[in-house]
């Protein structure tokens, strides 16, 4: 279907003027906590006090303190033949999260700040592949952002999102022209029609962020030059007719650069825009910030204090009242050093000088302290910034202590489950991006059974369905710290019962004192598993090769394999191939295939290692050197085609160990443990 252009940026701008209309009581609400975060004051009355204290200042930075854990994602593969392709991408999201030019972990920590302050924490992924592969993760500005109005708290159910304020020169939009990406027409309306070096006054953005400088007593005009001068565009996701499109677009002319279906923009079909709210309102996305629940405390703390200093202030400076027919001159009742006072001549100094001057008295003020001090603690108790988050804490018990910060953790832990599905999101969004831009395979660093090894991780290989967790989290940690701490107590005192030891399976017991250790469950398994310990990668690899036989592929050959390889194929074709005996036979014959190549890394393994030289010069014999037999597999491996089968004791004694027996015909079920 032939799209309308003008029509979806007629579209665009209203939305983008609906969304910003919308917003705007919150932005006031915003303005005047950064006036407080950055002790900005109205003017006052002349000798009244209005000093600015740092009460909203100290609880942004207080719960920014406690949640400024980085968040880690964590790959997790859906089925044992992923196993591989899940390090690959972990790895591949380690490298790219912590490049110098791009850090997550920074952008988390500003994004949570801007949570705190503003009730929303906006970040947008992208990547690309002109000239090379590059991952970005930007932190987008609550004020640039606009979005539809009924479409509630999570972001990927709006029917539109903009962003204002992307800055492009001329070289930008000629280079974009020169390659298919922008409009060259559209783009020379817009140069025509614009001056580049200003930007109008009555800019919406202009009167939204000029508080957030001013508040600082920064030149709060709005700047767009860089060298050379800049252009304004908004970037836009919209639904027109039932499909997404993306809209690059300037305001001020009404004329779009670039339109084209968003999945042929970003292949995932999500908008690559994400958001978390730290108090989270279903039907609403600009919900309240911890900040809004501060704001009116503070201001009546800061109210309070300065009434102090201003009775303070009428106490040691108050106003009196004279009698000029004893002091005929005023100005010399103003304290002086060493000054000197003349009276009317002819008075009785002392009697008259009494009568002769007033003194207005100004009553203390009464509670303000205590007042001030209740507050204080009802803010505490109701944010959850307590004096032991704040590092105050007079608590000399463990487990009031550990009561304390687990009351913390639970308010902390409520933002956290939003934070996360944030942060899954963002995940998610890059699987999307090195599958769709990942045209050269990237090298990775793996931990597998010989130590670090390096391997390729291949566009071809990328699962963006990926299972993605997030982990992390300073409150988290914190609250699990508090769950170890009874689970340890409860698993010690059940071993050191003898009556309640018996109750309870080994095996339990392990695995519990393994997680409290920390251990994820996928090591505490391998840790108890007996017989495959180190195999993990090898039974990676034989599921690997399973689902490409079951897709039909003929996979390569594992020049590493060993039994354990061997024995999952012949697991798989024994328990899960009834009804299909192609797939049967070929699981068989690809086993079979390695029993040269399992004999000869068997008979390597039992090499002895090269003998040491004595002080006199001569070998050190080995003890016990293994003794191998040229052309004979190890023992308990079967013979290799065409190899004799040896003694009758030697077979016996073969068969009966735990390795998979080869049949010579595939066509029968093969012998198993």
């Amino acid at each position: 279907m032939e799209i309308n252009k003008d029509q979806i940026t007629l579209q665009v701008v209203q939305e983008y003027e609906a969304g910003l209309k919308f917003k705007q009581p919150r932005i006031k609400d915003w303005q005047q906590t950064e006036d407080q975060y950055f002790g900005k004051v109205q003017k006052t009355l002349k000798g009244r006090f209005n000093v600015p204290l740092p009460i909203m200042s100290g609880f942004i930075d207080t719960l920014h303190a406690k949640i400024d854990d980085p968040p880690a994602l964590k790959f997790n593969n859906r089925t044992e033949a992923d196993y591989r392709i899940s390090k690959k991408m972990q790895a591949a999201y380690e490298t790219d999260s912590t490049l110098s030019d791009n850090d997550w972990e920074t952008i988390d920590l500003d994004g949570k700040k801007q949570a705190s302050l503003y009730g929303r924490a906006i970040a947008k992924y992208y990547a690309s592949s002109d000239p090379k592969y590059k991952s970005t993760l930007e932190l987008v500005d609550v004020y640039d952002l606009n979005c539809d109005p009924m479409g509630g708290a999570d972001l990927e159910n709006h029917k539109f999102v903009s962003q204002d304020c992307i800055f492009k020169n001329k070289s930008d939009l000629m280079d974009g022209a020169n390659s298919g990406l922008y409009d060259k027409g559209q783009i020379f309306k817009i140069v025509n029609a614009t001056a580049a070096d200003t930007i109008a006054q009555n800019d919406n953005v202009y009167f939204n962020k000029a508080n957030r400088f001013a508040a600082l007593g920064l030149d709060n005009k709005m700047y767009n030059f860089a060298g050379q001068g800049l252009y304004k565009f908004i970037e836009a996701g919209t639904t027109w007719n039932g499909k997404r499109y993306y809209v690059l677009f300037n305001y001020e002319t009404k004329k779009w650069i670039r339109i084209a279906p968003w999945d042929e923009v970003f292949k995932s079909g999500l908008w690559h825009w994400a958001s978390w709210a730290p108090m989270r309102d279903s039907f609403n996305f600009w919900s309240k910030a911890p900040a809004d629940d501060i704001r009116p405390i503070a201001e009546v703390i800061k109210v309070l204090a300065n009434q102090e200093l201003d009775n303070r202030n009428k106490q040691n400076y108050g106003q009196r009242a004279y009698d000029p027919a004893i002091f005929p001159n005023p100005s010399e009742l103003e304290f002086r050093q060493d000054g000197l006072i003349a009276i009317k001549a002819g008075t009785s100094a002392i009697q008259q000088i009494e009568r002769g001057i007033y003194q207005f008295t100004t009553p203390q003020l009464n509670g303000t302290i205590n007042l001030v001090d209740w507050l204080d603690k009802m803010l505490g108790t109701k944010s959850g910034i307590t004096p032991d988050a704040q590092g105050n804490s007079d608590e000399s018990k463990v487990g009031v202590y550990y009561g304390n910060m687990q009351q913390v953790a639970d308010r902390l832990g409520l933002q956290n489950k939003y934070y996360r599905k944030f942060w899954s999101a963002i995940g998610r969004r890059y699987a999307w991006g090195l599958s769709e831009h990942l045209n050269e395979p990237m090298a990775v660093k793996l931990i597998g059974d010989k130590g670090i090894e390096w391997d390729e991780l291949k566009k071809k290989e990328v699962d963006p369905d990926l299972d993605i967790k997030v982990v992390g989290g300073n409150a988290e940690i914190k609250l699990d710290e508090v769950k170890k701490q009874q689970r340890q107590a409860a698993i010690q005192a059940i071993v050191a019962n003898p009556a309640l030891v018996t109750q309870v399976g080994p095996k339990w017991t392990i695995e519990e004192m393994l997680r409290n250790g920390g251990y994820e469950d996928e090591e505490i398994r391998l840790a108890l598993d007996t017989q495959n310990y180190g195999n993990k990668d090898q039974l990676a690899k034989a599921a690997e090769a399973i689902e490409d036989l079951m897709n039909k592929k003929q996979p390569k050959l594992n020049r590493g394999a060993n039994t354990a390889f061997v024995q999952k194929l012949i697991d798989f074709a024994n328990d899960n191939t009834d009804g299909n005996p192609p797939l049967f036979t070929a699981i068989m014959k690809y086993a079979a295939a390695h029993k040269q190549i399992i004999a000869e890394n068997m008979t390597r393994q039992a090499m002895p290692r090269q003998p040491a030289i004595a002080t006199s010069g001569q070998p050190v014999p080995a003890a016990n050197p293994p003794q191998i037999n040229p052309g004979q597999p190890p023992q308990g491996m079967p013979p290799a085609p065409g190899t004799p089968q040896g003694t009758a004791s030697q077979s016996a004694q073969t068969s009966s160990m735990n390795t998979p027996q080869m049949p010579a015909n595939p066509q029968q079920p093969w012998q198993t443990r």
